[in-house]
């Protein structure tokens, strides 16, 4: 009887230990093999392909180094916003290193392992799937697709600088090119200088050295001969750093696709070529301890955003994450706006995209709720839902409404999606090292940012916009709390309009009593800069800010000659400045309004 008890405990905990073996794919077993400098493309594909037919939850890389080439990389063509349009790049053909498409339920686990991509590629990407996770994988470029140089010596005749050891470059004919696997930079250019010392990222330009005559003085340090009797054109400061790309967004960093309960974990990403982690029409997406920071000495880890959320629902988490070094900006969590070309009937319309990057893809689905916002004045009008949508030409859509549309909408006014929009949640992140904003954020859902560190950003560090006329990207908040943040010398790019929040729809129109965006906390939060300017807001009806704390920084010196108002308000109403710490003189104290009433506005400054 104990034998047979014994036999059956021991085919049992076989049977469990087979059934987890069977759940579990090894890229070693498909010929993938770290630290080998191979391409290990084909192989991570045939492994992944063995996840799908055998329905693994866990496909595991052993901890080294793998490489991907875009030879044999998963070909996909793929219209994805904010990229590129028709005439900066007619193929949309993406190069993907590790795609998982139609999946479900599949955890992949680098344990550390470093994937290394070559030329232009799109790193990973989900498409079509649910409940996946990927974590504990860095992400780098073996040859980034920007260059960089450190200026060691400014003369009014010559510049010498040190060129970074993964920024390949021939000198022909006294003219610097750049180039890498497969590319190369061109004449088209841009540049941001990086002053990685003090943390400030500029918008700058290359023009003046490759105009000049370039000489090899060896080991990667190169002479310019030219007139640089104006560095300050350029913003070139001895120790600064250039970096320097072609602006066409031909790839993505990573893209997330059509996907459903998305969840980042421990992922690094040290260069992202294109656009970065870009979430398209997904829902549900958790993004934890993910790093944008770039690797090996470089000043620059993303070619443009950081993660870019577009017409997303359910709920997107931002957390535990950190910014560093970026052409753009951190995080930016929007729709798309499409304007009317052609009203058919009352329930049949023709609506097309109008930035000439975002185009391609269905923006709108049967059963989608939909608003319609007038052109100037971003004022929603009726709410319905769709019928019908078809995606008739690469810039045009037909939809068909349940319901006629509202009275008073004409051509050139715009729908929304009010269905695919998300709540968001962006917690104890850090964000630094871009010439442009922290956070972008346009939803109709509640919004928190909380606990987050904002430093050095050349431009606001949360704005907040919706616009029918620049970009497109919608829509009008409802519901924002920002809490618990410090805010510290944001906005050096941006002049007198350097305030750390900005509420700033793009309404060509103020209508009396009516406003885009509604709702918005800002609460217990620290500001520090030399020049302080806490918000700007616009066209918003009820702005709580109470228990934050204003004072200066050690950065630059205090200047209070500068009239720079602290607080600048036009046409909003309920607002409320309430029981904040004001360690500022005087002069600094000063709330600008326009086109409000003294009942707008309650304050016990």
């Amino acid at each position: 009887m104990i034998n047979s008890k014994r036999s059956l405990v021991l085919g049992f905990l076989v049977l469990i230990g087979f059934s987890i073996s069977a759940q579990t794919i090894l890229v070693s077993d498909y010929g993938a093999k770290p630290n080998s400098f191979e391409d290990a493309t084909e192989s991570v594909k045939s492994a992944i392909e063995a996840c799908k037919e055998s329905s693994a939850t866990h496909l595991l890389f052993e901890k080294g180094r793998y490489d991907f080439w875009p030879m044999d990389a998963e070909k996909r063509e793929l219209y994805i916003s904010n990229t590129s349009s028709e005439s900066e790049c007619m193929d949309k053909t993406k190069n993907i290193g590790l795609l998982f498409e139609g999946m479900e339920g599949l955890t992949i686990d680098g344990q550390g392992a470093t994937f290394v991509f070559h030329g232009k590629m799109t790193t990973w990407s989900f498409i079509d799937s649910q409940n996946m996770e990927l974590k504990n994988i860095i992400v780098d470029f073996e040859r980034p697709t920007m260059s960089e140089l450190t200026l060691l010596d400014i003369q009014p005749h010559s510049i010498t600088t040190q060129i970074h050891p993964d920024s390949r470059y021939a000198i022909l004919d006294g003219k610097i090119h750049w180039y890498g696997e497969g590319w190369e930079i061109g004449t088209r250019q841009h540049t941001i200088v990086a002053d990685t010392v003090n943390g400030l990222y500029k918008y700058s330009s290359s023009a003046s050295l490759n105009e000049a005559k370039a000489i090899e003085m060896g080991n990667s340090i190169v002479k310019f001969e030219g007139d640089f009797t104006n560095p300050l054109k350029y913003e070139f400061r001895n120790g600064v750093t250039l970096s320097i790309r072609n602006p066409i967004r031909d790839q993505v960093g990573a893209f997330v696709y059509r996907s459903k309960n998305i969840k980042l974990n421990n992922v690094v990403m040290h260069y992202m070529h294109g656009i970065g982690i870009t979430s398209q029409f997904s829902e549900n997406l958790t993004y934890n301890k993910v790093q944008v920071t770039p690797s090996r000495g470089r000043s620059t880890a993303a070619f443009a955003d950081g993660m870019q959320f577009s017409g997303c629902k359910g709920e997107i988490k931002v957390t535990n994450c950190s910014f560093k070094g970026l052409h753009d900006d951190p995080i930016n969590i929007h729709g798309t706006y499409l304007q009317i070309a052609e009203i058919i009937s009352p329930t049949e319309l023709i609506v097309e995209f109008k930035h000439h990057q975002t185009y391609g893809f269905n923006a709108f689905y049967p059963g989608d709720s939909i608003s319609f916002v007038t052109k100037n004045a971003i004022q929603s009008k009726g709410i319905t839902t769709l019928k019908s949508a078809d995606l008739i030409s690469k810039k045009q859509m037909r939809l068909e409404l349940v319901d006629a549309l509202p009275r008073g909408i004409a051509i050139q006014d715009c729908v929304e999606n009010l269905t695919w929009t998300p709540s968001v949640e962006i917690r104890n992140c850090r964000f630094e090292g871009t010439n442009t904003r922290g956070v972008l954020v346009t939803t109709p859902r509640k919004v928190v940012i909380d606990s987050n560190y904002f430093y050095r950003l050349g431009m606001y560090s949360i704005l907040i916009a919706s616009d029918v006329n620049s970009w497109f990207e919608s829509g009008a908040v409802t519901d924002v709390t920002i809490c618990n943040n410090t805010f510290e010398d944001c906005g050096h790019n941006l002049g007198q309009g350097a305030y750390a929040i900005a509420l700033l729809p793009e309404n060509r129109e103020v209508v009396s009593n009516h406003w885009v965006h509604r709702n918005v906390n800002i609460i217990g939060n620290l500001f520090k800069a030399s020049i302080p300017q806490a918000l700007i807001a616009r066209s918003t009806d009820g702005v709580q800010f109470k228990d934050n704390i204003l004072e200066y920084s050690n950065f630059g010196e205090v200047n209070s000659s500068i009239e720079r108002p602290l607080f600048n308000l036009m046409n909003c109403t309920k607002v409320v400045f309430k029981n904040n710490s004001y360690k500022l003189k005087d002069e600094d104290k000063i709330i600008q309004t326009s086109h409000m009433r003294k009942k707008d506005i309650r304050t016990d400054l």
